[in-house]
């Protein structure tokens, strides 16, 4: 039942690097989550209650989505297998690890639910989030003194390119300088935390819009110190390229599991 959307996730994570980067940055929170929670494993391999019901749950979803079918042709329709697949990984993981794990559990598949949703809309955001990031990261580097233009090259048979010049150099504004995974990353870590943290909803989307401001701030600075260091460093471009990109990203994913409380010592479960 849930093979077809396996299969979709697993495809996309392994064309998309971003994707994995962020599924891995979910496992390691995860992980933390389970380190400094105090969770413990009693009764595994047991069919219990939570487990039971979120089985249920999964098939129910599953038949509402199968029924659905006869009453609208809606392509919307399809995203309820999304529920159903972290529903059923839920009761997996009930079953495996024993009742005591439920929190960590419910907050870790509601997270990853998100995150599959939010891999669907990778490549409609794509071009949006380039045009931004060009945007933005001009309008700081105008302000720094530096002559910038932003427009688009569209040469007969090959993609549109974005293109950002800067004191008459160009730079390729790429999908991967769309801030994509490091906005995802850092909602992620966002939406795993103020789960944990059971936070009310106008704290939940402070939390969200903090997520996100943050991973695009800290793309935009990616940016702009690309740009900066590029005229001096063209002979290692690529890899000051990808140094530059690491320490954002990292510093990103840091400073949001910091400010958003994220556990980094024992907290013995309530």
């Amino acid at each position: 039942m849930f093979w077809p959307i396996t299969h979709w996730f697993a495809q996309t994570t392994h064309e998309q690097s971003r994707i994995l980067h962020a599924l891995i940055v979910l496992l390691l929170a995860c992980v933390l989550l389970v380190k400094f929670s105090g969770t413990k494993i009693e009764a595994p391999f047991r069919l219990n209650s939570p487990a039971r019901n979120a089985l249920y749950l999964s098939f129910g979803i599953l038949l509402l989505q199968f029924f659905g079918r006869f009453f609208t042709e809606s392509p919307y329709l399809s995203l309820l297998g999304i529920p159903a697949y972290c529903s059923g990984f839920a009761a997996v993981l009930l079953f495996v690890f024993g009742n005591r794990t439920r929190d960590i559990v419910v907050t870790a598949t509601s997270t990853f639910g998100v995150f599959i949703f939010l891999s669907t809309l990778m490549d409609r955001v794509d071009w949006p989030l380039r045009t931004l990031a060009g945007q933005c990261s001009g309008w700081v580097l105008n302000l720094m003194g530096k002559t910038v233009q932003l427009g688009v090259r569209d040469n007969p048979g090959d993609p549109a390119q974005l293109i950002l010049l800067v004191d008459k150099h160009p730079f390729h504004v790429a999908s991967e300088c769309n801030g994509f995974g490091v906005i995802t990353t850092c909602l992620l870590l966002a939406v795993l935390l103020s789960i944990y943290r059971r936070l009310k909803p106008l704290q939940f989307l402070i939390s969200l819009v903090a997520g996100i401001a943050l991973g695009f701030a800290f793309n935009t600075i990616r940016i702009i110190c690309i740009v900066l260091l590029a005229p001096s460093m063209m002979e290692h471009y690529h890899l000051m390229h990808e140094i530059i990109g690491t320490i954002s990203y990292w510093a990103a994913l840091i400073i949001t599991w910091k400010l958003l409380h994220g556990p980094t010592d024992y907290e013995p479960n309530s």
